[in-house]
């Protein structure tokens, strides 16, 4: 949240919890969200985003900050994820059944989002509205 403002109040900022985090161990495994692109560019923008791959970010005689690497974004509607990892350490087959079993897992969090047993909506699916869930609740009892 906040682009991760509140992480560097905790990490860095206050004394106590800087700490403790501080003695935890490194991650292994880094996920970065980069966005929804789709909403950033309209589509008669004059420039778009390449199709083809923008090639590696680093040096393969780089060391890597983390042993597996995903990155991902929306574009056209759809969510891509990128996987890195050092060929070193992972095969391909362990990385590609790790990536589906991701997605196995995405289907079924988004299937239970989309059922009725899920609860209905929070108010962070209304985010530019400002509402409480309570002031939700309340607007939504009375559509009802």
């Amino acid at each position: 949240p906040d682009e991760g403002f509140s992480y560097g109040l905790l990490r860095y900022l206050n004394p106590e919890t800087s700490a403790q985090m501080a003695s935890l161990p490194e991650p292994e495994i880094a996920f970065n969200y980069l966005g929804q692109f789709d909403q950033a560019l309209p589509e008669n923008a004059l420039f778009q985003p390449a199709a083809e791959d923008k090639g590696p970010d680093r040096s393969p005689n780089a060391k890597r900050p983390f042993l597996i690497g995903v990155n991902g974004g929306v574009m056209g509607g759809k969510l891509s994820l990128q996987w890195s990892y050092s060929r070193n350490i992972h095969h391909r087959e362990t990385v590609q059944r790790l990536a589906e079993d991701y997605l196995r897992h995405l289907q079924t969090l988004i299937a239970h989002c989309l059922s009725p047993e899920a609860g209905g909506v929070s108010a962070s699916d209304f985010d530019l509205a400002g509402l409480s869930q309570r002031e939700l609740d309340k607007v939504l009892k009375k559509l009802k």
